[in-house]
């Protein structure tokens, strides 16, 4: 019996030397464990040079995109990088640029979905030098008026002065470039458009007294920028889909808490921005990030309806399918999560 026993109780531990020295292999030696496979890169095309508006993207990059599983590169605009065309062309897998811009393109047959918001209100405004005594959009009657064509401030501009009852034929209308100097510097215009959290800041560093005409006031709603993709990307690949948007609401949620940590990504990133001004315009802009009912990167469909509706009305698109055009099945999964 104490034979049997012994035998009996050696064959696991027999069993268990053979499985070990099967694992370790002839000389004994643990197996080379394959290589970690990469993780995918994604891309995000931003709207314009670098500035506050990047501060959540970098956060993403910095301290979220690789807890998500992706490796989030954040690639400049600018003036003649748009980023509706690096999306649809499939340069970039991702892309920031104005609610107004994806419709449009959109209304030309290209096949963009919305997946965050990032303004749900336009940060779009006037801005006119206390010394012209300009108060208000009829006030714009027998001046100057500085115009981007083709921008969401143009379209903002012009619901404007129709719903505000503005002559437009007493409104003198020029050209004007992006660049802030033309209006410090000459009298040849006396309102432009602005970012209420942008060249205001500008402003106020030099000095400047002037007075902020905001379209909200007179009931004109737009949305600002927004987070966008091609629709075969997010059906193919939505857990890259997935993974962006949990990124940079990860993101923007850090850059409300410390925005000067967002900024420092920001400084890192380009090292020619001036810090303090990009902090002060990041502390201005933050309201504009908070999504309708406290959601991170959502905007109501009511918002999307009224901005269609003034866009059909200037003609710039037609009828649109908003529900086709925004998903927000992954920021709605993501509001539920941070709730929990």
């Amino acid at each position: 019996m104490n034979i049997n026993r012994r035998i009996l109780t050696s064959i696991p531990l027999l069993l268990a030397l053979a499985c070990s020295r099967e694992h370790l292999g002839k000389k004994g030696v643990p197996p080379t464990p394959p290589p970690p496979q990469p993780l995918p890169v994604v891309t995000l095309r931003q709207e314009w040079f670098p500035n506050s508006n990047y501060a959540g993207a970098l956060a993403a990059m910095h301290d979220f995109a690789k807890d998500h599983n992706i490796v989030l590169k954040v690639l400049p605009g600018s003036d003649n990088v748009d980023p509706i065309k690096t999306v649809i062309t499939g340069s970039d897998m991702f892309g920031d640029a104005g609610a107004d811009k994806v419709l449009a393109a959109n209304a030309k047959g290209a096949d963009l979905v919305v997946v965050g918001v990032l303004n749900r209100t336009s940060p779009t405004c006037f801005v006119a030098k206390t010394e012209t005594n300009i108060r208000v959009p009829k006030d714009f009657e027998g001046k100057t008026v500085g115009i981007l064509t083709g921008t969401a401030t143009e379209y903002v501009y012009r619901t404007l002065v129709q719903r505000a009852g503005v002559d437009v034929k007493r409104v003198r209308e020029i050209e004007v470039p992006f660049d802030l100097g033309t209006f410090l510097t000459t009298n040849t215009y006396q309102v432009r458009p602005a970012f209420i959290y942008d060249e205001p800041v500008t402003l106020d560093q030099k000095g400047i007294k002037y007075r902020i005409i905001d379209p909200r006031s007179y009931g004109v709603e737009f949305l600002g920028t927004v987070y966008f993709t091609r629709r075969d990307v997010l059906e193919k690949h939505p857990d890259l889909v997935k993974a962006f948007v949990f990124s940079v609401a990860d993101g923007w949620t850090l850059a409300e808490k410390y925005p000067g940590r967002a900024i420092g990504y920001l400084k890192a990133y380009d090292p020619q921005i001036d810090e303090k001004r990009e902090l002060a315009a990041l502390n201005k802009s933050l309201e504009y990030f908070k999504g309708d009912d406290n959601k991170i990167l959502y905007a109501s469909l009511s918002r999307w309806q009224e901005m269609a509706r003034s866009l059909r009305d200037l003609h710039v698109i037609g009828d649109v399918d908003l529900l086709k055009t925004i998903d927000y099945s992954f920021v709605e999964e993501y509001s539920r999560a941070a709730d929990k």
